[in-house]
């Protein structure tokens, strides 16, 4: 699917990935390129965030076929997300494989000049304090909503300035979920994996003391009885410490 835009042809993508000239890669890995595409190549004044799912065969390939790829799978959760108001990216297409290209792409709008959250928490200074408030209003307002990130950790949580403001947008969404009302299962995942990068940053107090208060203060009383703030600290120790207390 291609909107009315000036988007190249796959090979055409392949091939700009490959030259790297204009492509600024941010991660690569078997299954997945990804990275950012510069306007210049595509004829745009803006450039685009390109993840490519890379081919596994014929077998994937038929599969795919069949069932749909990752590619578009992502673009239905982003387009859903972004029409119903929470702050993600602007999709822009997807591309499905064919017998001659067998990769797949998902294309966004780049989140321009921005920060995330973990960049910014390691810079130190007085910006942490003052993001707190919003990074749990905005966090709860996404639960609220029904969404699930699946794998809310702070490099996925990227902020932007807008003169003195901050806007804050969620990214990598390959497991995001959209339910109709708040999801408590999948809230409480979110919340443990935001608290172990936590501590992975050497950041428990700023979660402690600045963060959970105001999350718990942005949701109803209904879900916050649900909601049990010391269970979500011993889970999200327990899986630190299983991962070996990695620290970045």
């Amino acid at each position: 699917m291609r909107l009315k835009e000036n988007i190249p042809l796959p090979g055409m993508l392949n091939s700009i990935i490959e030259k790297g000239k204009f492509f600024f890669l941010k991660k690569a890995d078997v299954s997945t390129v990804v990275g950012v595409m510069s306007g210049e190549a595509l004829g745009r004044e803006n450039d685009l965030l390109v993840k490519r799912f890379n081919s596994k065969g014929f077998m994937d390939f038929l599969f795919k076929k069949a069932f749909g790829s990752r590619a578009v799978r992502l673009w239905k959760i982003n387009q859903r997300l972004y029409e119903k108001g929470l702050p993600v990216p602007v999709p822009v297409c997807y591309i499905e494989p064919t017998f001659r290209q067998r990769h797949s792409f998902f294309l966004s709008s780049v989140v321009e000049n921005s920060i995330n959250l973990s960049s910014l928490y390691n810079k130190g200074g007085s910006e942490p304090l003052k993001v707190a408030p919003l990074v749990a209003k905005t966090i709860a307002r996404w639960h609220l909503a029904g969404a699930v990130h699946g794998d809310m950790k702070w490099p996925n949580i990227v902020l932007r300035k807008n003169g003195e403001e901050w806007e804050i947008f969620f990214v990598d969404l390959d497991q995001t979920k959209l339910y109709k009302k708040p999801k408590i299962k999948g809230m409480i995942k979110d919340l443990v994996r935001f608290y172990r990068y936590g501590l992975e940053s050497d950041a428990k107090y700023w979660v402690d003391s600045f963060f959970m208060p105001e999350y718990m203060k942005s949701i109803p009383y209904d879900l916050k009885s649900l909601i049990d703030a010391s269970r979500i600290e011993k889970e999200s120790v327990r899986e630190w410490h299983k991962k070996g207390q990695k620290r970045y």
